[in-house]
């Protein structure tokens, strides 16, 4: 029995447009039907997408966490969801501060420039002195 896109899409845990990606880069083998859609082999489906587990992994995949009761965890998770929003407000100052001085130098260079130019004189005006 052959299934359809749709129902490799939803058996793989992936897009229609991942799967049809999938079949012209030809790394999903799949014959047309007669009415345009795509015939794929359960075997073939195995083989690119292996089929997910109960908790969502994979064959290939391991779960580091599965040792740890979900209380430790959530503990871990909680963590490093804190260091990961102390670095983003390291960066958010970081970025904060390099603007401040970047807009700085541009004051600067634009006062200089005004110094080192002077006034304009339209260009007529040199021919009338």
């Amino acid at each position: 029995m052959a299934y359809s896109l749709l129902q490799v899409a939803r058996a793989a845990g992936r897009t229609k447009s991942t799967i049809h990606r999938a079949i012209k880069t030809g790394r999903l083998s799949a014959s047309r039907t007669q009415d345009g859609g795509y015939s794929i082999d359960p075997a073939e489906l195995a083989r690119v997408y292996p089929p997910l587990h109960a908790n969502g992994q994979s064959n290939g995949q391991r779960d580091d966490t599965q040792h740890l009761g979900d209380r430790s965890a959530t503990g871990i998770e909680r963590r490093e969801i804190a260091l990961l929003r102390e670095q983003l407000a390291d960066r958010d100052e970081t970025i904060r501060d390099l603007r401040a001085r970047l807009d700085s130098e541009v004051d600067e260079r634009r006062r200089l420039m005004a110094l080192l130019t002077g006034p304009r004189t339209p260009w007529w005006r040199r021919w009338f002195r």
